[in-house]
Protein backbone atom coordinates (compact mmCIF):
# COMPACT_ATOMS: atom_id res chain seq x y z
CA UNK A 1 0.00 0.00 0.00
CA UNK A 2 1.48 3.18 -0.87
CA UNK A 3 2.27 5.79 2.00
CA UNK A 4 0.69 8.49 2.34
CA UNK A 5 1.90 12.24 2.36
CA UNK A 6 1.44 12.61 6.04
CA UNK A 7 3.28 9.14 6.12
CA UNK A 8 6.18 10.31 4.56
CA UNK A 9 6.35 13.56 6.46
CA UNK A 10 6.20 11.27 9.46
CA UNK A 11 9.46 9.32 8.43
CA UNK A 12 11.12 12.68 6.92
CA UNK A 13 10.84 14.31 10.66
CA UNK A 14 11.72 11.49 12.88
CA UNK A 15 14.46 10.62 10.66
CA UNK A 16 16.16 14.35 10.67
CA UNK A 17 15.20 15.06 14.74
CA UNK A 18 17.46 11.59 15.22
CA UNK A 19 20.43 12.79 12.55
CA UNK A 20 19.83 9.40 10.82
CA UNK A 21 19.75 9.55 6.98
CA UNK A 22 19.75 6.00 6.50
CA UNK A 23 15.92 6.01 7.49
CA UNK A 24 15.00 7.70 4.82
CA UNK A 25 16.40 5.30 1.93
CA UNK A 26 12.55 3.49 1.81
CA UNK A 27 10.71 7.03 1.04
CA UNK A 28 13.18 8.35 -1.30
CA UNK A 29 12.63 7.51 -4.86
CA UNK A 30 15.23 6.16 -6.76
CA UNK A 31 15.64 8.85 -9.25
CA UNK A 32 14.92 11.60 -6.37
CA UNK A 33 16.62 14.49 -6.51
CA UNK A 34 18.24 17.23 -3.45
CA UNK A 35 19.12 20.56 -4.28
CA UNK A 36 20.52 23.49 -2.21
CA UNK A 37 19.56 26.83 -4.43
CA UNK A 38 21.11 28.59 -2.22
CA UNK A 39 24.29 27.18 -3.26
CA UNK A 40 23.88 25.43 -6.70
CA UNK A 41 24.76 21.84 -5.24
CA UNK A 42 22.72 18.92 -6.86
CA UNK A 43 22.78 15.18 -6.11
CA UNK A 44 21.02 13.34 -8.10
CA UNK A 45 19.99 9.67 -7.19
CA UNK A 46 19.15 8.01 -4.14
CA UNK A 47 22.56 6.72 -3.03
CA UNK A 48 23.73 10.01 -3.82
CA UNK A 49 21.12 11.85 -1.69
CA UNK A 50 21.71 9.88 1.05
CA UNK A 51 25.24 10.38 0.80
CA UNK A 52 24.75 14.17 0.95
CA UNK A 53 22.27 14.46 3.75
CA UNK A 54 24.44 11.62 6.11
CA UNK A 55 27.44 13.82 5.54
CA UNK A 56 25.15 17.11 6.37
CA UNK A 57 24.24 15.23 10.13
CA UNK A 58 28.06 14.21 10.68
CA UNK A 59 28.50 18.13 9.91
CA UNK A 60 26.13 18.86 12.28
CA UNK A 61 27.30 16.49 14.97
CA UNK A 62 30.78 18.24 14.50
CA UNK A 63 28.82 21.68 15.70
CA UNK A 64 27.47 19.96 18.63
CA UNK A 65 24.41 19.40 17.78
CA UNK A 66 21.76 17.91 19.74
CA UNK A 67 18.29 18.43 18.93
CA UNK A 68 16.36 19.26 16.18
CA UNK A 69 12.66 20.32 16.26
CA UNK A 70 11.22 19.64 13.26
CA UNK A 71 7.78 20.99 11.57
CA UNK A 72 5.91 19.60 8.76
CA UNK A 73 3.01 21.20 6.29
CA UNK A 74 1.28 19.32 3.64
CA UNK A 75 1.61 21.41 0.44
CA UNK A 76 -0.29 20.53 -3.07
CA UNK A 77 2.15 18.24 -3.76
CA UNK A 78 3.93 17.25 -0.68
CA UNK A 79 5.24 18.67 2.35
CA UNK A 80 7.51 21.62 3.94
CA UNK A 81 10.22 21.41 6.49
CA UNK A 82 11.22 24.00 9.11
CA UNK A 83 14.29 22.57 11.30
CA UNK A 84 15.12 24.49 14.11
CA UNK A 85 18.24 23.21 15.92
CA UNK A 86 19.73 23.18 19.25
CA UNK A 87 22.93 22.35 20.67
CA UNK A 88 26.13 23.48 22.21
CA UNK A 89 29.63 25.25 19.87
CA UNK A 90 32.00 22.54 21.17
CA UNK A 91 34.56 25.49 20.14
CA UNK A 92 33.27 27.82 22.40
CA UNK A 93 30.94 26.33 24.37
CA UNK A 94 28.22 28.56 23.94
CA UNK A 95 24.58 27.07 23.67
CA UNK A 96 22.28 27.97 20.45
CA UNK A 97 19.12 27.21 19.41
CA UNK A 98 18.67 28.50 16.07
CA UNK A 99 16.22 28.32 12.97
CA UNK A 100 18.51 25.76 10.63
CA UNK A 101 16.74 25.52 7.68
CA UNK A 102 13.64 25.05 5.62
CA UNK A 103 12.87 22.68 3.07
CA UNK A 104 10.03 21.93 0.17
CA UNK A 105 9.45 18.49 -1.16
CA UNK A 106 7.12 16.72 -4.17
CA UNK A 107 5.88 13.35 -3.41
CA UNK A 108 4.70 11.04 -6.12
CA UNK A 109 3.60 7.09 -4.79
CA UNK A 110 4.01 7.37 -2.09
CA UNK A 111 8.21 9.11 -2.77
CA UNK A 112 10.35 11.69 -2.34
CA UNK A 113 10.88 12.54 -6.12
CA UNK A 114 12.75 15.86 -4.79
CA UNK A 115 14.35 17.78 -1.92
CA UNK A 116 15.07 21.61 -2.06
CA UNK A 117 16.66 22.29 0.80
CA UNK A 118 17.32 25.86 2.68
CA UNK A 119 19.76 26.07 4.82
CA UNK A 120 20.97 28.62 6.95
CA UNK A 121 23.94 29.24 5.43
CA UNK A 122 25.26 32.02 7.46
CA UNK A 123 24.70 30.66 10.85
CA UNK A 124 26.05 27.14 10.25
CA UNK A 125 29.67 28.39 9.26
CA UNK A 126 29.65 31.18 12.11
CA UNK A 127 29.69 27.82 14.14
CA UNK A 128 32.29 25.69 12.15
CA UNK A 129 35.37 25.42 13.92
CA UNK A 130 38.90 25.76 11.49
CA UNK A 131 38.91 21.80 10.97
CA UNK A 132 35.58 22.71 9.77
CA UNK A 133 35.78 25.55 7.93
CA UNK A 134 38.49 23.62 6.33
CA UNK A 135 37.14 20.65 4.96
CA UNK A 136 34.35 22.25 3.48
CA UNK A 137 37.14 24.67 1.73
CA UNK A 138 38.70 21.68 0.59
CA UNK A 139 35.41 19.85 -0.33
CA UNK A 140 34.55 22.57 -2.50
CA UNK A 141 37.82 22.52 -4.20
CA UNK A 142 37.95 19.03 -5.04
CA UNK A 143 34.26 19.33 -6.53
CA UNK A 144 35.21 22.61 -8.50
CA UNK A 145 32.37 24.59 -7.18
CA UNK A 146 34.27 28.06 -7.33
CA UNK A 147 31.25 29.81 -5.24
CA UNK A 148 31.39 27.69 -2.62
CA UNK A 149 34.80 28.03 -2.61
CA UNK A 150 34.85 31.98 -2.52
CA UNK A 151 32.26 31.63 0.43
CA UNK A 152 34.61 30.20 2.55
CA UNK A 153 36.71 33.59 2.68
CA UNK A 154 35.77 36.23 4.51
CA UNK A 155 34.69 39.96 2.70
CA UNK A 156 37.73 41.39 3.17
CA UNK A 157 40.20 38.28 3.60
CA UNK A 158 43.71 39.28 3.20
CA UNK A 159 45.90 36.05 0.75
CA UNK A 160 49.49 35.85 1.67
CA UNK A 161 51.61 33.90 -1.41
CA UNK A 162 55.17 33.85 -0.32
CA UNK A 163 56.30 31.31 -3.64
CA UNK A 164 54.48 33.62 -5.89
CA UNK A 165 55.57 33.19 -9.58
CA UNK A 166 56.39 36.47 -11.37
CA UNK A 167 53.04 38.27 -12.18
CA UNK A 168 51.26 36.91 -9.20
CA UNK A 169 51.46 39.54 -6.43
CA UNK A 170 52.30 38.17 -2.96
CA UNK A 171 49.40 39.65 -1.30
CA UNK A 172 45.52 40.07 -2.34
CA UNK A 173 42.97 41.32 -0.48
CA UNK A 174 39.01 40.83 -0.79
CA UNK A 175 36.63 37.71 -1.01
CA UNK A 176 35.26 38.80 -4.99
CA UNK A 177 38.98 39.23 -6.35
CA UNK A 178 39.67 35.38 -5.08
CA UNK A 179 36.13 34.73 -6.79
CA UNK A 180 37.41 35.83 -10.08
CA UNK A 181 40.67 33.82 -9.53
CA UNK A 182 38.68 30.94 -9.03
CA UNK A 183 36.51 30.93 -11.88
CA UNK A 184 39.35 31.92 -14.57
CA UNK A 185 41.46 29.28 -13.33
CA UNK A 186 38.24 27.01 -13.30
CA UNK A 187 38.66 27.51 -17.38
CA UNK A 188 41.78 25.79 -18.01
CA UNK A 189 41.44 23.22 -15.20
CA UNK A 190 39.30 20.16 -13.15
CA UNK A 191 40.52 19.51 -10.05
CA UNK A 192 39.90 15.55 -9.75
CA UNK A 193 41.01 14.69 -5.87
CA UNK A 194 42.85 15.78 -3.25
CA UNK A 195 45.52 12.93 -1.12
CA UNK A 196 48.40 13.20 1.05
CA UNK A 197 45.70 15.71 3.87
CA UNK A 198 47.04 16.20 7.04
CA UNK A 199 45.73 18.55 9.52
CA UNK A 200 47.53 20.39 12.51
CA UNK A 201 45.67 22.46 15.19
CA UNK A 202 47.65 25.37 17.06
CA UNK A 203 47.99 26.85 20.38
CA UNK A 204 45.59 29.56 18.57
CA UNK A 205 42.42 28.48 17.93
CA UNK A 206 41.52 29.96 15.13
CA UNK A 207 44.40 29.32 13.63
CA UNK A 208 45.38 25.70 11.40
CA UNK A 209 48.09 24.84 9.34
CA UNK A 210 46.82 22.26 6.35
CA UNK A 211 49.22 20.10 4.19
CA UNK A 212 47.42 18.16 1.27
CA UNK A 213 48.67 17.46 -2.29
CA UNK A 214 45.73 18.53 -4.99
CA UNK A 215 45.37 16.26 -8.14
CA UNK A 216 43.75 17.42 -11.59
CA UNK A 217 43.92 18.22 -14.96
CA UNK A 218 45.41 21.49 -16.74
CA UNK A 219 45.24 22.44 -20.24
CA UNK A 220 44.64 18.53 -20.63
CA UNK A 221 47.34 17.45 -18.89
CA UNK A 222 47.40 15.78 -15.64
CA UNK A 223 49.07 16.76 -12.68
CA UNK A 224 49.57 17.47 -8.97
CA UNK A 225 50.41 20.34 -6.49
CA UNK A 226 51.21 20.16 -3.32
CA UNK A 227 49.96 23.11 -0.98
CA UNK A 228 50.78 24.24 2.98
CA UNK A 229 48.19 26.47 4.16
CA UNK A 230 48.73 28.73 7.25
CA UNK A 231 44.85 29.28 7.84
CA UNK A 232 43.22 31.92 10.06
CA UNK A 233 39.52 31.18 10.75
CA UNK A 234 37.30 33.43 12.50
CA UNK A 235 33.16 32.87 12.85
CA UNK A 236 33.00 30.70 10.03
CA UNK A 237 35.00 32.31 7.53
CA UNK A 238 39.36 32.18 6.55
CA UNK A 239 40.30 35.47 7.14
CA UNK A 240 43.66 35.39 6.27
CA UNK A 241 45.82 32.59 4.78
CA UNK A 242 49.50 32.21 3.84
CA UNK A 243 49.54 29.68 1.02
CA UNK A 244 52.78 27.41 -0.07
CA UNK A 245 53.13 25.96 -3.13
CA UNK A 246 55.23 24.28 -5.44
CA UNK A 247 54.90 24.36 -9.12
CA UNK A 248 52.34 21.51 -10.45
CA UNK A 249 54.18 18.27 -11.26
CA UNK A 250 52.78 17.02 -14.90
CA UNK A 251 51.97 12.82 -15.92
CA UNK A 252 53.65 12.77 -19.30
CA UNK A 253 50.41 10.15 -19.96
CA UNK A 254 47.89 11.40 -21.34
CA UNK A 255 44.84 12.75 -19.37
Amino acid sequence: MTRTVSEVAKIFAEALSALDASALAGVLAEDAVYSVPFTGHRSVGRDAVLATLDAGGKTAASIGLTKVDVTTTETADGFTLELVAEGRNPHTGHSYRLPSSAGLLTVRDGEVTEYRDYPNTGAASALMGTAEVFQRFLDASVGNRWDDLADCYAEDVVIEIPFAPAGVPKVSEGRELLRKRFHQAGERRTITKADRVSVHRTSDPEVLVAEFDLHGVLDGKQYVSSYCLVMTVRDGQIVRSRDYSGSPVFDPSPA
